[in-house]
């Protein structure tokens, strides 16, 4: 992944801790864009922040303040942006339909006939 990407949230299960820092998060099955991504080495993972979704900066021990970010496993990149992919779908199956029904007029024309 990488800024600019889109994905899908295929998890949305937060410990009751996490819940309590969080103003918003994502749901499972709804679309984002990728906003940044952010490396913790020492955590050994790394955590995404999304254009649809911004939380309130959290304050840690040593006084430093972040906007949190939700690790990387919780989405799965999407090759074509979410609308698109859902008004490429429709279009093909419009026109599997009028095929159908095209073949389906001529196979009644030539029976007739």
């Amino acid at each position: 992944m990488k800024v600019g990407s889109f994905c899908e949230c295929i998890d949305d299960k937060f410990s009751a801790e996490q819940l309590s820092k969080l103003k918003s998060i994502p749901k499972e099955g709804n679309y984002y864009t990728i906003r940044d991504i952010v490396d913790y080495p020492s955590l050994a993972r790394t955590g995404v922040r999304l254009e649809e979704i911004s939380n309130p900066d959290i304050t840690k021990e040593d006084g430093a303040s972040f906007e949190p970010t939700f690790n990387i496993f919780r989405f799965r990149e999407l090759e074509i942006p979410p609308p698109f992919e859902e008004d490429i779908a429709a279009m093909l199956d419009n026109e599997l339909i009028e095929e159908l029904v095209q073949e389906n007029d001529e196979l009644l024309r030539k029976i007739r006939n």
